[in-house]
């Protein structure tokens, strides 16, 4: 069945599970639009994605269905997953449940915007333990309208000569700057980071200083203004978050299903597996392992067990 797995809110951010993979590895997932318009006075209606129109990712994947229906901008009505309704649907403040997806989640190694002529663009550099750095810049109007956008991987070396590049090809760009390196004063260092606590465009800065926007880059990077993403360690954060509280969609969840949503361990991976080759029926391992059907299938499809409820997992997504 095609479900909303994943949603791009106003300020570009996508949430619930974009890198989920499809059934059919070769399919692409489809876009669509969503005015997310919940009904006055239900909880709901406090959901930060309420009044905003979303861009969704939809498609047949293993993941979760949720109990709601929406109806795309463009006439088409689709199932969310349970992840993504938990999404949408918790008022402000509320924990909403974890995703399906496993694995770490990137975190962001360098977050920068500004604004220009009623645009905001926003630039998110996420890098991995190879050293790639995936790079996103997306363009929004005042309404919060996703204008454009800009998406690839790319090495940190890179970051400098594209830069170049895309002033280079701006109109009325300029001439190129100097080849030499700016000598910083003390008053001139202490009058960039005074500046820059308010404008963070590199170009505006470049002019006002009389210099290279890599000039102001690697002189805010010696005073520590902003992090190098080749130095942090993938996966670091600055802040670290606590853990928050299972939600009451979940709460609820877990009293028919005790483990609803916590993540696979490997044992329990080889338990599964097993039981699967010796015959248990499907919801006799739904029982043993406090999930659902429909979690019990995905995971043995995902591990590529044997087994009649295996076999049985395999129909049921044709």
């Amino acid at each position: 069945m095609t479900h909303i797995y994943a949603f791009r809110d106003t300020n570009g951010q996508w949430h619930g599970d974009p890198d989920a993979t499809p059934v059919t590895p070769a399919d692409k997932p489809s876009r669509g639009w969503l005015t997310y318009q919940p009904v006055p006075g239900t909880p709901e209606a406090d959901s930060p994605f309420a009044g905003q129109t979303l861009a969704v990712l939809y498609g047949v994947t293993h993941l979760e269905p949720g109990p709601v229906i929406y109806q795309l901008d463009n006439g088409g009505q689709f199932q969310a997953t349970l992840y993504v309704h938990a999404l949408l649907a918790t008022p402000v403040g509320a924990a909403v449940i974890p995703s399906q997806c496993h694995g770490p989640t990137p975190t962001p190694s360098m977050e920068n915007s500004l604004t220009q002529n009623n645009r905001l663009y926003a630039l998110t550099v996420t890098s991995d333990a190879s050293g790639h750095l995936t790079t996103e810049i997306t363009v929004t109007n005042n309404h919060g309208e996703i204008q454009g956008e800009l998406r690839g991987t790319l090495n940190f070396t890179d970051l400098q000569p594209l830069a170049r590049l895309l002033h280079a090809t701006a109109p009325n760009a300029g001439p190129p700057a100097s080849s030499h390196d700016k000598t910083w004063s003390l008053a001139d260092s202490n009058r960039l980071a005074s500046r820059y606590r308010v404008e963070r465009d590199f170009g505006t800065l470049a002019k006002e200083f009389n210099c290279r926007r890599n000039d102001i880059y690697r002189h805010l990077l010696e005073l520590e203004l902003i992090t190098d993403p080749a130095q942090r360690r993938p996966g670091q954060s600055a802040r670290p978050k606590p853990a928050a509280a299972p939600s009451p969609i979940l709460q609820q969840r877990r009293l028919q299903y005790s483990n609803s949503h916590a993540r696979w361990t490997e044992q329990e991976e080889v338990r599964l597996a097993r039981h699967c080759a010796d015959g248990a029926p499907v919801a006799q391992l739904s029982q043993e392992f406090g999930r659902s059907e429909l979690a019990i299938e995905s995971r043995l499809l995902k591990i590529g067990a044997h087994g009649p409820a295996a076999d049985q997992a395999r129909l049921n997504v044709l």
